[in-house]
């Protein structure tokens, strides 16, 4: 007997080992709560589930900030400044990202759902939409992407964290950050291959806004849109006019409908942004009329298709994320087309 438990103890210690290390240093930050889950001035940082940058960031901050107003949606949202938003929202706005990586309109619901379990009061909500946040959110199972315990309850704790551990045992994920941590020197093959992100970012870690002001002044000097970037618009739009299939099904309309009932007995004031995607791909008319439906026509505003602000390739990092001038101009389209 003695000699089993010798072996199976045996067994296990390289596996203790490797979780003792793993939970010490956290490096997806998911084991604890952090005053900043993005510091700058890393040349690498390690790619992370921004469900829970984004919740951990609103619990750790939440008694002294005093949030109000919200921005909902996918990356596409993180560039909807609060510098820009502010101005057009009362003085005492709150204002915080709440955003996830290719979010769907289920973890919109869940994190509206959170804050209402907390007595949030929300007076503002920016609803930043695609047809992609439509997408079934049952399709989403790599650990960047899973919804946060925090939010949805900690039946989910176990897949979320063993997926974050698993990942760290991937082999090249592993031996990048290894090989960063320990020799601090950034090596081609770790933002190669996806392992490490190479790019330079600002984060405010109250408002949870993420900005590439360095990408921003390289656009400012005719020096970012190079020939290599510019192999990431291909290929290219051939101006004609398109619209997605219907992509708002039954479960999406409920979802919808719980959302704009839990605002509106708030009395929230809701933008709902169609955002002006690079591939000028139309929401289907469908879909619009669902989310006006839902809303109300004043409150939602249809940006997607061909239309001044998608036709210029610079208003955009890539295919898939446009600029904060972009997003500038869409907020002030919304607002004063219906001020607050």
């Amino acid at each position: 007997m003695k000699r089993i438990l010798l072996r199976t103890l045996l067994f296990l210690l390289p596996i203790l080992a490797v979780l003792t290390v793993y939970i010490l240093l956290d490096p997806f930050r998911v084991i604890g709560l952090y005053a900043n889950y993005k510091p700058t001035g890393q040349a690498l940082t390690i790619p992370l589930n921004q469900n829970r940058v984004s919740a951990g960031t609103f619990l750790y901050h939440e008694e002294e900030s005093h949030y109000n107003s919200f921005i909902f949606g996918s990356s596409r949202s993180m560039f909807y400044q609060v510098e820009d938003w502010k101005p057009h929202l009362n003085a005492d706005a709150g204002c915080f990202h709440f955003d996830a990586s290719a979010e769907t309109i289920q973890g919109i619901l869940n994190k509206i759902r959170f804050l209402k379990r907390r007595g949030v009061r929300m007076e503002n909500v920016l609803l930043v939409l695609d047809v992609d946040i439509f997408r079934p959110y049952t399709l989403l199972n790599e650990h960047l992407y899973l919804e946060d315990p925090l939010v949805v309850g900690y039946a989910k704790w176990l897949p979320f964290q063993s997926s974050h551990f698993m990942s760290f045992l991937d082999r090249k994920f592993l031996r990048a950050y290894l090989d960063y941590r320990f020799t601090g020197v950034a090596k081609p093959y770790m933002s190669e291959l996806n392992l490490l992100d190479d790019k330079p970012f600002e984060y405010d870690s109250v408002t949870n806004e993420l900005r590439y002001a360095y990408f921003e002044q390289l656009a400012d000097q005719g020096q970012y849109y190079t020939e290599q970037r510019l192999l990431k618009f291909e290929p290219k739009r051939d101006g004609r006019r398109r619209f997605s299939a219907p992509v708002i099904d039954e479960a999406s309309m409920e979802s919808l409908k719980e959302i704009a009932s839990m605002l509106s007995e708030s009395n929230c004031d809701v933008r709902v942004v169609i955002s002006p995607l690079y591939n000028q791909i139309g929401m289907s008319e469908e879909d619009v009329k669902i989310l006006r439906a839902a809303f109300g026509d004043s409150s939602v505003f249809d940006f997607s298709g061909i239309n001044e602000l998608t036709t210029p390739y610079t208003g955009y990092y890539e295919r898939s994320h446009y600029r904060p001038h972009v997003a500038r101009a869409v907020l002030d389209s919304v607002y004063t087309a219906r001020p607050h």
